[in-house]
This record gives C-alpha cells, sequence and structure tokens, in this order.
C-alpha cells in the first residue's frame, strides 16, 4: 500500500501490516519495523485499505473511517498534526466506501461524494 509498508486485509476480516514504521504507520501502536506480517487488534470487520508512504487509512464492514501513523500536515483527517500508531475513528459518518492516501493526503468517498 505504501513504499515502505505493506497492509492487508484476511477473508475473514482481519487486518494484517509490515514493513518500515518510524511514524505508526503499521498500526499496532509502536515504531518498531516488522518484516513478517503482524496482526492489527482482534477485529474482523475490516472492509478495505489504503496507504502511502509513511499514513495508512482503512474502512470497517460498518462503514466507518480510521487513519493512522504521519499526520505532520493534518492527512490523517482528524484536525491534528499529531502521528498516530494505532487507528483512529475519522468523523462519525457510517457510509464511507472507499479510502486512497496519497502524498500527505487522505481522500475518500462516502456514498459517491468526496
Amino acid at each position: 500500500i505504501g513504499d515502505v509498508q505493506v497492509a492487508a486485509i484476511k477473508t475473514d476480516g482481519t487486518l494484517w501490516t509490515w514493513g518500515y514504521n518510524p511514524y505508526g504507520q503499521l498500526g499496532n501502536g509502536t515504531i518498531t519495523n516488522y518484516s513478517s506480517p503482524i496482526q492489527i487488534g482482534s477485529l474482523t470487520n475490516w472492509k478495505q485499505i489504503g496507504g502511502y508512504s509513511n499514513q495508512t487509512a482503512a474502512i470497517k464492514t460498518d462503514g466507518t473511517l480510521w487513519t493512522w501513523g504521519l499526520n505532520n500536515t493534518g492527512q490523517l483527517g482528524n484536525g491534528t498534526t499529531t502521528n498516530y500508531s494505532s487507528p483512529i475513528q475519522i468523523g462519525s459518518l457510517t457510509n464511507w466506501k472507499q479510502v486512497a492516501c496519497g502524498y500527505k493526503f487522505t481522500i475518500s468517498i462516502s456514498d459517491g461524494y468526496i
């Protein structure tokens, strides 16, 4: 998903990440690098994931949007510039459909609108 980290959702809905992690972009609450997949939490309701370089974003099956990692320009979308090493929910909407990340931004579509 990024140039330094990888994320995947298994068919059972669990979220797995690995790779470079200086800003917590793997989402396991640390800034430790991992060369093998690690499960992020124990939830089984992850639906879609996107990422870029040092940030990650995902949507759960309940339609909520979650982000984590580098946030120096507010790219996580929670109104701060604080980095997060664990997933944080963005807003309270439950109709997010797709998410993608790019250089210092995250974009998501809800019910056909950006």
